[in-house]
């Protein structure tokens, strides 16, 4: 095993604590120690001992020299270590207990992989070696396996699905610093300014992606750029055996397979489905509920939906969340929770607007027959509403379903060919005479067919309104009495609505 020359002298200053260095930021790994004498040639890549001064040799650039006892003049200005209070004899065996000690871990981490042993284990037998807490924890923020966790007196709130892990999550989404570094290479130090605490950090990548990151976290013991060197090797391993295993995101939950088989299957059986979800403690007499969050960019580069759907379960219990084409979706079981819909969307509403997410929420439904369906109403509801009202981050079906009849009417023909023909006629009767027919019927359809309170409404005098209506009923050729005939001109005029706001989109 070789070493770089700063986790050396960091590690020597556990024997010499007046140790100084000066060293090469990113220099070579070096071999073990040797003695050196003045007139033999250098070997590189080696620590050399020396007690008395030296003049720089030939090649002193890939190697680094320790200046023992009274050798104080340093003749070149980097890789060098200075134990002023250490003896050659004392330096030297420090060194090599130093690398004694690396190596010993090493060889026991080869073990550990080669009896297809399990990444906890890898860590707690890391753990001396660092003497700070490690962990490997996903790019969706959930906890693969640690070591020394309970060292924080907090109890590692960060690492627990809950309410506080959110919080830490929603902020690292929007850091850049933590942005920058999820596909960096090799080791980098992330500052205390979120978590409380300082971490080396090493990114695990598969197939040239990073799924999960090795974390050594400042406690304890302050942590030096050596640190960082020996995390990398630390990683190696962690990575085979991690990748080995298959244990990169899975999702084992039965509960969440079936959920996905109803949504991705239209042809699925029915009754066998149903038989699993009771089977599992969801009744066939049972209130469902479903929501629909849409996830947003970081979300989907930071895998942070994995952690959403960890802490919908954590949070209110029973539901069952899972990650559907890019969308988070969740199913609420209200009869098994006892609680009722209000409840549950005043505790969501304050969660779904710090998460910087939006939702659709279909109608609580019974059974399982709709569950599907009422997949199909929450995202409706997301789809709609953010289109209509985007200044909004929680949309319920009940809210755009009218909207969405009346997009679904408008899919095959435009709205003015749909609409009450009568409207059109009255419309060009506005234009060539410059009346307002279709303004008045539209406040009378309004006020529901009430003469009095439309008058009011266009501050006209009512017996004008009525000879407004007259006029009216002439040109559409109907004594406005028949029900249906109401209703479809109420539908035309919001059809004629929704065409006018096209053409203002399209304009604009």
């Amino acid at each position: 095993m070789k070493l770089t020359a700063v986790t050396a002298a960091e590690r020597l200053k556990a024997w010499f604590p007046s140790l100084e260095y000066e060293l090469r930021k990113g220099g070579p790994r070096l071999g073990r120690p040797l003695l050196y004498v003045e007139g033999q040639d250098i070997l590189p890549e080696h620590f050399y001992l020396t007690d008395r001064p030296v003049k720089e040799p030939e090649h002193a650039g890939s190697c680094c020299f320790l200046f023992c006892g009274e050798a104080s003049e340093l003749p070149w200005k980097s890789d060098w270590i200075r134990v002023q209070q250490g003896e050659l004899a004392a330096v030297f065996n420090a060194l090599q207990t130093v690398f004694d000690e690396l190596e010993t871990w090493e060889e026991d981490l080869e073990q550990i992989l080669e009896r297809d042993g399990s990444v906890r284990e890898l860590l707690e037998r890391s753990h001396p070696v660092f003497q700070n807490p490690l962990a490997v924890v996903a790019r969706d923020f959930s906890l693969t396996a640690q070591a020394g966790l309970d060292q924080f007196p907090a109890g590692a709130e960060f690492f627990r699905p809950g309410p506080e892990q959110m919080e830490y999550i929603n902020a690292l989404k929007e850091d850049e610093l933590y942005n920058q570094m999820l596909e960096t290479e090799g080791a980098f130090w992330y500052p205390g300014h979120i978590m409380g605490f300082g971490s080396w950090n090493v990114n695990l990548r598969r197939q040239g992606s990073s799924t999960h990151r090795l974390v050594l976290m400042e406690q304890e013991r302050k942590l030096g750029e050596g640190d960082a060197c020996i995390l990398e090797r630390l990683a190696c391993f962690a990575g085979r055996l991690l990748y080995r295993k298959g244990t990169a995101l899975p999702d084992s939950d039965s509960l969440r397979a079936v959920f996905k088989r109803i949504l991705s299957d239209r042809t699925a059986d029915y009754v066998e489905n149903s038989r699993k979800i009771s089977a599992l403690g969801w009744g066939e007499q049972d209130s469902y509920l479903c929501l629909v969050f849409q996830t947003t960019y970081l979300d989907e580069k930071n895998l942070t939906a994995n952690a959403t759907c960890s802490y919908m379960e954590e949070w209110y219990s029973p539901a069952c969340s899972f990650t559907f084409q890019k969308d988070i979706v969740t199913f609420f079981n209200l009869t098994l929770a006892g609680g009722d819909i209000e409840e549950l969307s005043g505790r969501l509403k304050y969660f779904i607007r710090e998460s910087f997410l939006k939702a659709g929420y279909s109608r609580v439904m019974q059974g399982h027959s709709n569950l599907r369906r009422q997949y199909v109403q929450a995202t409706i509801a997301l789809d709609v509403g953010s289109r209509r009202k985007p200044y909004l981050w929680i949309h319920w079906f009940n809210s755009v379903a009218f909207s969405y009849i009346l997009e679904q009417s408008a899919r095959r023909l435009p709205g003015y060919m749909l609409c009450h023909e009568g409207l059109l006629k009255l419309r060009k009767q506005d234009e060539n005479q410059h009346t307002e027919y279709y303004k008045t019927l539209r406040i009378y359809l309004e006020e529901n067919s009430n003469a009095t309170q439309a008058a009011r409404r266009l501050f006209i005098h009512r017996s004008t309104f009525l000879y407004r209506l007259e006029r009216i009923k002439e040109i559409l050729e109907s004594e406005l009495s028949d029900p249906e005939e109401l209703l479809y001109l109420n539908f035309s005029y919001r059809l004629m609505e929704q065409e006018e706001a096209k053409d203002l989109r399209s304009e604009s």
